[in-house]
């Protein structure tokens, strides 16, 4: 589904003016919707990908998807909780390919429901260690490739909800997400002068991704946005022209994808 009015993009088409040729990616949270819509395109735009995800056979039939397309991809077991998982699958990337230019850092946790009164301490540790300190083991697992490069591009994908909060989404998700925008900033401040660019990408729902939508809740989701539900591809999008020749003077920004929904 595109947004009301907006022109079909394809990844192909989108490709020719974002090439990421000889690039070296590696995606987070690859087996997901979201995860896989970037790796797709990513692959489209001559990326040579490394999926990682907890949900290892998944991860690997999409990479199996892309190779039979043409494109190039392997997989690996990640558990981004895992600071010892994290930097293996970095070693991993540096065995293979020699370098890393890119870390999308999608892996996380769908927005859960929940009232702030009623959450368990379980839950709280859960979202905050898989959202936020996630994000965070899987960048400092490639920073210090990065640095030696003195190149390198991280690009968060965090949320509306890191801004604004909803009557059942569980406040342990708004504050990861927050977390992940003031990670953004930290780490681009530091490693700006090491040639690295550090961005995150907002999304709202996309309707068809993470925790099942019913219609009625994707049709009440819609009227809140004024551009409609877009699905995961403008988040791809953003993340392949931030990744691309159109991220080279972006670094510290959270990137809003909100189909109009989040003003500023």
């Amino acid at each position: 589904m595109t947004a009301k009015g907006a022109p079909a993009i394809d990844a192909a088409g989108l490709a020719q003016g974002a090439r990421l040729d000889d690039k070296i990616v590696i995606v987070t949270g690859a087996a997901g919707g979201i995860g896989a819509c970037i790796a797709k395109h990513f692959a489209a735009a001559g990326a040579t990908l490394l999926l990682a995800d907890i949900q290892a056979d998944h991860a690997t039939a999409i990479a199996q998807e892309i190779a039979a397309r043409g494109g190039r991809a392997a997989s690996t077991p990640v558990d981004i909780t895992d600071p010892d998982s994290a930097r293996a699958m970095a070693a991993i990337a540096m065995r293979d390919y020699g370098r890393i230019d890119v870390l999308v850092a999608c892996a996380g946790i769908d927005a859960p429901r929940g009232q702030a009164w009623s959450l368990a301490d379980a839950h709280w540790r859960n979202v905050i260690d898989t959202d936020l300190s996630g994000a965070w083991w899987c960048a400092k697992a490639v920073i210090p490739s990065m640095i030696r490069a003195r190149s390198g591009r991280m690009i968060f994908i965090g949320s509306v909800a890191g801004r604004r909060g909803s009557l059942g989404t569980s406040v342990a998700y708004n504050a990861a997400k927050a977390g992940i925008a003031g990670l953004t900033f930290g780490l681009a401040r530091q490693l700006e002068p090491h040639g690295i660019l550090v961005n995150a990408v907002a999304p709202g729902p996309t309707g068809n991704t993470g925790e099942p939508m019913t219609d009625e809740e994707k049709a009440r989701e819609a009227a809140t946005y004024p551009l409609g539900l877009g699905g995961p591809e403008p988040v791809a999008h953003a993340c392949l022209y931030l990744a691309g020749q159109g991220g080279n003077w972006i670094s510290g920004t959270v990137l809003n994808v909100s189909g109009g929904r989040w003003q500023g």
